[in-house]
Parts: structure tokens; C-alpha cells; sequence
């Protein structure tokens, strides 16, 4: 009677250690998608989508026509490089769901729209995660 009880014992503890192996595995991978609901040559909209669980921090690059100006921007820009072309935003401790960003340029953009490149870190293995987005 001994040996049953150990060995059910032995079996439930291997169970019990082969879930918590499993069950990371099984939960949703995390995720960070974007893309333009609108990329214009007066206004661009870009659409983040955060998963849960969500990264430390996000940092959005969005490559513009040099020299453009930019009239309106939400969230407010974090940083900007006219002579590049280039507009940064830093989302700090973003939640997860929709982020969107929008800017409206002073005049229209003349040739290329508008890219972007999104960086963060995996908040489940830490590795580092690059996005772009035409």
C-alpha cells in the first residue's frame, strides 16, 4: 500500500511539474502589432497594438520626407529631427490594447509617405523586438 501511495505521489508531483513547464508555453506569445489606418501626404495614423503581457516601454520612429514640418501631433513627439526626417515618440509602460499615434503635417508630404520602425523588448524573454511598418 506503501509503494501505491509513493509512486501516486511521484506521479503528481511529475504532473504537477510538467504544467508549470506547460502551461508559459501555452499562454498567448506576446505580441506588439502595427500599421497605418491612414498614411497620407497630409496626416498619417498609426495604429499599435499592444498584447498582454506589455513590454517596458515602446519606442516609435516614424520616417518622414526631410525638412517636413509638422503641425499636430498626439501623442506629443518626444523627439524631432527636421533635417532627417525623422519623429520619435518614447511610450513609457505602455497597457495593453490600441495606441495610436497621429501627426498632421503643415504642408503635404511631396513623394514618400510616411514609414515606421517600432522597438521594444520582449517583456517574456527580453529579447529585442524591431518592427517596421510601411
Amino acid at each position: 500500500m506503501k509503494g501505491i501511495m509513493s509512486d501516486n505521489r511521484s506521479y503528481c508531483f511529475l504532473f504537477g511539474l510538467f504544467c508549470c513547464l506547460l502551461l508559459p508555453a501555452l499562454s498567448k506569445a506576446e505580441a506588439l502589432t502595427a500599421r497605418y489606418l491612414e498614411n497620407s501626404e497630409l496626416a498619417s495614423v498609426l495604429e499599435i497594438i499592444i498584447e498582454n503581457p506589455a513590454p517596458s516601454s515602446v519606442i516609435v520612429k516614424q520616417h518622414i520626407p526631410p525638412k517636413t514640418r509638422i503641425a499636430k501631433a498626439i501623442p506629443s513627439v518626444t523627439k524631432f529631427s527636421s533635417g532627417k526626417g525623422e519623429v520619435t515618440w518614447l511610450l513609457k509602460a505602455p497597457r495593453p490594447g490600441v495606441q495610436r499615434i497621429y501627426l498632421q503635417y503643415a504642408k503635404p508630404l511631396s513623394g514618400r509617405k510616411a514609414t515606421a520602425v517600432i522597438r521594444c523588448k520582449s517583456p517574456i524573454d527580453g529579447k529585442f523586438m524591431t518592427i517596421h511598418v510601411r
